[in-house]
């Protein structure tokens, strides 16, 4: 019989490397014995997997996924690769078969579900930041524009304060905007009668088949929080953007107007996930559930923000059932009361 303490021993080397990033190679039929015991590893590796030893980022199982969303919930993902390059992300796509993908950028507006991912979380926040010097050049009408390729996981506050250095004007008004280009893109953002297709020439991305391809403005589609592209799948790496030249310091008080406004009227010193509803057409989701009384109500450490009603914070531990249990009650509040069914702008994610 194994006494407490080494009993704590064999529990903790069991799962020494759950949520860190290891070697594949480390990671398939390892053993070690302790006082007479083989404490084996789980076998982590199939035929139909050894791909995943060409990767040159890193891998990681079990990651917890609230250490990478805003609002800090979300169970384990299976597998979290943080890829290198757009080589591995072309391995990914040929290689993951039937094992769900996820693309996670900032975090933001995402609700991962207590229970995880089942599949690949793709994680490209730490790569794909480049903001390449603009290309200036005079369009038609003898105005000074520019052109300039960003990468995908370039932080929106970061790249609009980089474009007014060079007094290139169209995106300050979605300085506040939480979350990177990539995700700006897919969800068609926008703020104060701006959306980033304004200014969106070209995208590249790697597609559903692992090839990489560009797609120009023409080949989308935009509405409102949402771009349809001519195929489902795949994730963005890059962007070229295309703006005018404009006056340096009027750029500049725009931006720090907003930012002083989203300091002013959000919940910043808490996590949260970002605007959870969508505008209704002529109102604001805000107004519609402060006005239904909605300010401050709270399941667990989950509560609809006593700063602006059209978010929700994490007051400590919550988790991401309280969250979803917070939208239903709100949007069938705010549908009683006002008869106006509000639409999640956050997506869910993950196995509830």
């Amino acid at each position: 019989m194994l006494n407490t303490p080494w009993k704590t021993r064999i529990i903790r080397f069991a799962h020494l490397h759950q949520g860190q990033s290891v070697p594949m190679s480390k990671l398939t039929g390892s053993s070690r014995t302790i006082m007479g015991r083989t404490i084996h590893k789980r076998t982590l590796m199939s035929p139909s997997t050894n791909w995943l030893n060409r990767i040159k980022g890193e891998i990681r199982h079990d990651e917890p996924m609230a250490n990478h969303t805003s609002l800090r919930v979300g169970g384990p993902a299976d597998l979290f690769i943080v890829p290198q390059d757009v080589t591995d992300l072309q391995l990914i796509y040929k290689n993951h078969g039937d094992l769900p993908l996820f693309i996670l950028g900032e975090g933001t507006n995402l609700i991962m579900n207590d229970k995880g991912f089942r599949g690949i979380v793709i994680s490209i926040k730490n790569k794909f930041k480049s903001i390449e010097s603009p290309l200036f050049y005079k369009n038609s009408e003898g105005e000074e524009c520019a052109v300039i390729t960003v990468g995908a996981a370039t932080k929106m506050s970061y790249l609009v304060k980089n474009l007014a250095k060079y007094s290139l004007t169209g995106m300050e008004n979605l300085v506040g905007i939480p979350g990177s280009l990539g995700g700006a893109l897919i969800m068609n953002a926008g703020a104060d009668g701006t959306e980033i297709c304004d200014v969106l020439r070209s995208v590249t991305r790697v597609n559903a088949e692992g090839e990489l391809e560009t797609l120009k403005k023409s080949d989308l589609k935009f509405s409102y929080r949402k771009t349809t592209f001519p195929s489902q799948g795949g994730i963005i790496v890059s962007a070229e953007l295309e703006l005018k030249k404009g006056d340096h310091a009027t750029i500049q008080n725009t931006i720090d107007s907003h930012l002083v406004r989203r300091k002013n009227k959000q919940p910043l010193s808490l996590p949260n996930s970002g605007s959870v509803f969508k505008n209704p057409e002529g109102e604001a989701a805000g107004r519609l559930i402060e006005e239904a009384g909605l300010k401050g109500f709270s399941i667990g450490d989950a509560g609809v923000s006593i700063k602006h009603a059209n978010f929700i914070v994490n007051k400590g531990a919550a988790k991401a059932s309280e969250v979803i249990e917070i939208i239903d009650h709100v949007r069938s509040t705010v549908l009683k009361k006002t008869g106006v069914e509000l639409e999640t702008e956050v997506i869910i994610v993950g196995e509830r």
